[in-house]
């Protein structure tokens, strides 16, 4: 269970989920289960973050228990480039998948 969400918050994302494709959808889901934040990813795909930056930000608790504790070469680096390599993988896969239908869409607001 989550915290409850105010119902004009909940349209407003339902309606801003609804403007992409099924296909797209696939790819957020898999973008916001690799950064555990449908925040961060929304913030990812609409470029208003990086893949860099978001990363970072998905990995907070982490990068504080590495700099309290040490980094793990093996394991801390390679969970690192892993996360950097699917996020932006699966972005670049919302983009192609949303591609025509986001100017088509834009198109129909001129």
């Amino acid at each position: 269970m989550g915290p409850s969400i105010p119902a004009k918050t909940r349209e407003v994302l339902v309606s801003h989920l609804a403007s992409y494709n099924t296909w797209a959808l696939q790819g957020i889901e898999f973008v916001a289960a690799q950064l555990k934040s449908i925040v961060l990813t929304l913030g990812l795909i609409d470029l208003r973050l990086t893949v860099e930056q978001a990363v970072l930000l998905s990995r907070l608790e982490e990068e504080y228990q590495i700099q309290k504790w040490g980094n793990i070469e093996w394991a801390h680096d390679y969970e690192l480039q892993e996360l950097r390599a699917r996020t932006a993988a699966g972005t670049l896969f919302i983009h192609l998948c949303s591609e025509s239908s986001t100017v088509k869409h834009k198109l129909l607001k001129e």
